[in-house]
């Protein structure tokens, strides 16, 4: 390795870290508008992983196709799984403003990268819980005609740690975008 291309990579590095630290500031004078993008992105990759959760032997979640069911019980395939979607990325996005607005700021973690994301992934498991003791039980299985039982143990181990895996992606992405400074 040259001196020169030790001094390129140093020069790139910290070019992202002042990009970094321009978003961060941009996300902390924007708070909201930096929640909806986060909200955005981590329910997309988190939706889009859902899907390849059968690839890696755990259960494929699809999650647009479960909200139309819920929705509109009566209409086609298509249907269901557009309006499904749409609602989908609406409680996505719904939830980061949530995040942003009502939790974040109270949880016991500082507003640095590591602390932002350790907070996403706190509110990834919390919506973990949310969703197998209670929207699965009590919405999604009844709307398919079946039953979860107490927090969803009756699906399995696998579908539990499906449901974890997805709701730690949003997390993740949630807390990488959702970045901002502590307030002064």
């Amino acid at each position: 390795m040259s001196a020169h291309s030790t001094a390129e990579e140093l020069t790139v590095g910290a070019e992202s870290r002042s990009r970094a630290a321009a978003f961060r500031g941009w996300a902390t004078r924007h708070r909201v508008s930096a929640a909806l993008i986060a909200g955005l992105v981590a329910v997309h990759v988190g939706t889009i992983f859902a899907f390849w959760m059968g690839g890696f032997g755990l259960t494929r979640l699809d999650w647009p196709t479960a909200n139309g069911l819920v929705y509109l019980p009566d209409a086609g395939a298509t249907t269901q799984f557009l309006v499904g979607g749409a609602f989908h990325y609406v409680d996505g996005i719904f939830f980061a403003l949530v995040y942003a607005i009502a939790l974040a700021p109270f949880l016991p973690f500082r507003a640095s990268a590591a602390g932002n994301l350790a907070k996403g992934l706190l509110f990834g498991i919390i919506l973990t819980i949310l969703a197998l003791a209670v929207m699965t039980p009590l919405v999604y299985a009844p709307a398919s005609g079946s039953e979860a039982g107490v927090f969803s143990i009756d699906l399995g181990w696998n579908y539990m740690l499906s449901v974890l895996v997805f709701h730690l992606i949003y997390g993740l992405h949630l807390g990488l975008i959702y970045n901002p400074y502590d307030e002064e």
